[in-house]
């Protein structure tokens, strides 16, 4: 009997212990210490009423009067829209809490509403200020307050505090391991096409042909296009399936077989003008009729053109303009009698005899020629090169993407437009008596460079490496890596001609990651649309770089083109609890697969699994190019908590160097520090919510490093094992691997290190299989 009396009076005690109880009623733990809470007076904070039993405290009772009046939590809604009514205040409000009573001032326009806790004010508070009706949410206070009796327990010295540590991190029910050490992040060089020392040079022919420094400031978001590590599983889907895109710029692929036959008709089709005879001629069939009497309009798209079918004399400004109109075309072509017409001395104008092959070298390359291309002499040259076109209303097309804020355009102003396709024209028809370099050129070297089977001038930024030359298309901006074997000697008639684009930055677009959204939208306007050029030529140039800070418009939907990449590129805090992005968000890369394939370790730190994380040396340096973007997201946002949910992506701050990093969450066991593995690095650390914020939908990048199992160590690696491997591999150090294997089931590499897994047995730190 007395053994259940004891079991009986232990149940009594633990039934009347309920820690939740204590710590709900203790003025040093439940206690509003910031937000609306914080304004209130203290006999009206959680712990305190919880105390009386919900009851208002004595003094909140006028002392003239037999009414009292309660003081209890309330908002102050000001500026409210002409007409609002108590009632639409009440229904609004009662959307997100429950509400005691709305009162309107006799005074002013202000509203007040009461409401019966603290918690439900401030669930309301927060909502209104979070969907921003458009009026001012102001947290009442209370007027008259009166000091408050101290609490008995709290001026007892010899009370203990209490113990509400909650910092404490829950090591015993993790299933993730963390890594080992804190590792410094790898850092990698990264070399730019063209420095300043090239145009400070003694006779720079860089400085010479661009005398603003134009190519210092445009080192492009496209290395690993050059580099050709494409990936087939993004392409750039936009409308017109004839364009494809590179380094920045659209170009049209034209297979062999069609080229030739375009040739063909071209000689058989379209008449040339010979001045020296003054006549046109088909090859084909040797028709020959007399130079029109003026520039025509092209029947097809109606612009200013000087070539005429060979057959009927219609006027076409290119092949492919004659091509669309072929099918009505094709019912008078040929029927009409040719009259002869002279020719007035005073209307000839020298136009080429390069347009015997014409030839369609990019998306804005048409046959059509007005203008005459004279070589200039030395002293015009510099001038002459980088002479700006540029004028405020004018019409523009995009010619190549650099960065998310500085593009390349070219005016389109009639005598500017002719001008480029007689320029084009001209290069293309020289391109066929071309002589191959024999050695690099020298920096700044006006050459002709084979771009898909097409020849377009190039100015040369960098030559110390035959394989890897790189220069920059003049006529459209973009730079590119070519071999010494795809690069002509330019002719002079070529070589001083002006150029026809200029880079300019678009206003108030922020320098971003290009991601595939970005670069979509992007790439969609080098389809030769027109936009509308906006800036004004004082207070928009940037003297010191020559460049101009422009909008762009779009001609026919008069869309904001800044304001666009804009809204691609700037990253918003996710405000809706609901949208979270998980691991599938983003694109994951393989690593490259096959023999003696070369990795950089991006970091070491689990290696007593057995595993290292690992990516190329290309997508390392992309790794750090988002890195700024994440820094300046991260720090702009209000310092909160945020506890993320498995699998969710989120920004988490790195213990060793305070800096932000992408992360995805593994694991949560209620201690306030959720397990984060670092995406771009590979490492697992337990974070603090205090240190962790919400993932933006616009960071869209790729996760480029992958994990590693090395071939032929144990899954667990014992001390002295581990710290070998750390000094064979350390973190950022680049290793040739025997082979890489992928298991892309399980998202997973496996590398061969064969001398690696030698060394290790020699020395004993790996047992011989038998």
């Amino acid at each position: 009997m007395s053994n259940d009396k004891a079991v009986n009076e232990v149940q009594k005690l633990l039934d009347a212990w309920n820690p939740m109880k204590d710590d709900y009623t203790n003025s040093r733990f439940n206690n509003y210490s910031s937000g609306p809470g914080a304004y209130l007076d203290p006999a009206l904070q959680p712990s305190e009423q919880a105390k009386r039993g919900g009851k208002q405290p004595a003094y909140a009772k006028e002392a003239n009067g037999d009414t009292a009046t309660k003081y209890v939590p309330y908002l102050v809604l000001k500026h409210l829209p002409e007409g609002i009514t108590k009632n639409a205040i009440y229904n609004i409000c009662t959307r997100y809490g429950r509400v005691s009573d709305v009162r309107d001032s006799k005074k002013n326009d202000y509203f007040f509403i009461d409401f019966p806790t603290v918690a439900e004010m401030e669930a309301v508070y927060r909502a209104l200020v979070k969907n921003q009706y458009g009026f001012h949410v102001l947290v009442g206070k209370q007027k008259n307050k009166q000091q408050t009796e101290p609490i008995p327990s709290d001026n007892e010295e010899n009370v203990e505090p209490a113990n509400l540590d909650r910092n404490a991190i829950d090591f015993e029910n993790r299933n993730y391991r963390s890594s080992d050490k804190h590792l410094p992040r790898p850092h990698f060089k990264h070399t730019p096409f063209v420095n300043s020392a090239a145009y400070d040079s003694k006779d720079s022919f860089l400085r010479r042909n661009d005398p603003q420094r134009h190519f210092l400031i445009t080192e492009d978001a496209h290395d690993l296009e050059r580099a050709g590590i494409t990936d087939n599983t993004t392409k750039i889907d936009i409308d017109s399936s004839k364009y494809k895109y590179h380094t920045g710029r659209a170009y049209i692929e034209m297979p062999e077989k069609s080229r030739k036959f375009i040739d063909e008709k071209s000689l058989q089709s379209l008449g040339t003008y010979d001045p020296v005879r003054e006549i046109y001629e088909n090859n084909h069939k040797s028709r020959q009729t007399n130079r029109p009497i003026n520039i025509g309009q092209c029947e097809n798209c109606n612009r200013p053109c000087d070539i005429v079918c060979a057959r009927c004399r219609e006027f076409f400004c290119g092949l492919e303009c004659q091509r669309k109109a072929w099918p009505k075309h094709r019912q008078t072509c040929g029927k009409e009698k040719l009259n002869d017409l002279k020719p007035k001395k005073e209307e000839q104008t020298n136009i080429s005899t390069s347009v015997n092959n014409q030839k369609e070298s990019s998306p804005k390359t048409a046959s059509s020629s007005v203008a005459l291309l004279s070589p200039l002499n030395q002293e015009e040259s510099s001038e002459a090169l980088s002479k700006n076109n540029l004028r405020n209303g004018n019409l523009v097309t995009l010619t190549a993407i650099s960065k998310t804020n500085i593009v390349f355009i070219r005016s389109k102003a009639d005598e500017d437009n002719f001008a480029f396709f007689k320029l084009i024209n001209e290069v293309q028809s020289a391109g066929k008596s071309l002589k191959k370099l024999t050695k690099p050129p020298i920096c700044g070297q006006i050459v002709i460079a084979n771009f898909k089977n097409q020849f377009h001038r190039a100015m040369i930024l960098n030559s110390d490496n035959e394989q890897c030359i790189k220069i920059v298309y003049m006529d459209y901006g973009n730079l590119d890596a070519r071999k010494l074997e795809d690069l002509y000697e330019a002719p002079p008639q070529l070589v001083n001609v002006r150029r026809f684009v200029e880079p300019v930055i678009l206003k108030d677009v922020p320098e971003m990651y290009m991601t595939d959204e970005i670069r979509k939208f992007m790439y969609s306007y080098l389809n030769g649309i027109d936009l509308v050029l906006k800036f004004d030529e004082k207070s928009d140039l940037i003297s010191d770089k020559g460049i101009y800070k422009v909008e762009l418009i779009d001609e026919t939907t008069n869309q904001n083109f800044n304001k666009m990449v804009i809204k691609l590129c700037k990253p918003i805090e996710p405000l809706d609890t609901d949208e979270a992005f998980y691991a599938n968000y983003l694109p994951q890369k393989q690593l490259p697969e096959g023999d003696n394939i070369e990795l950089v370790v991006m970091d070491n730190s689990l290696l007593c699994t057995g595993c290292i994380s690992c990516t190329t040396k290309d997508w390392a340096i992309e790794v750090e190019k988002f890195q700024k973007d994440l820094q300046v997201y991260a720090s702009s946002l209000k310092e909160q908590c945020y506890t993320p949910r498995i699998d969710e992506l989120c920004i988490a701050k790195y213990k060793l160097d305070g800096k932000w990093y992408r992360g995805r969450c593994l694991e949560i066991v209620g201690d306030g520090y959720p397990s984060i593995i670092f995406l771009d690095y590979g490492n697992i650390s337990m974070i603090h919510v205090n240190d962790i914020r919400r993932y933006p939908a616009q960071f869209t990048f790729p996760i480029y490093t992958s994990d590693c199992e090395i071939k032929g160590l144990p899954e667990q690696c014992e001390t002295k094992l581990v710290q070998k491997l750390e000094e064979l591999i350390p973190n950022g150090s680049t290793i040739i691997c025997d082979s890489v294997t992928i298991y892309k089931e399980d998202n997973f590499h496996a590398i061969t290190l064969r001398k690696l897994i030698t060394n290790l047995k020699t020395e004993g730190l790996i047992k011989e299989e038998n």
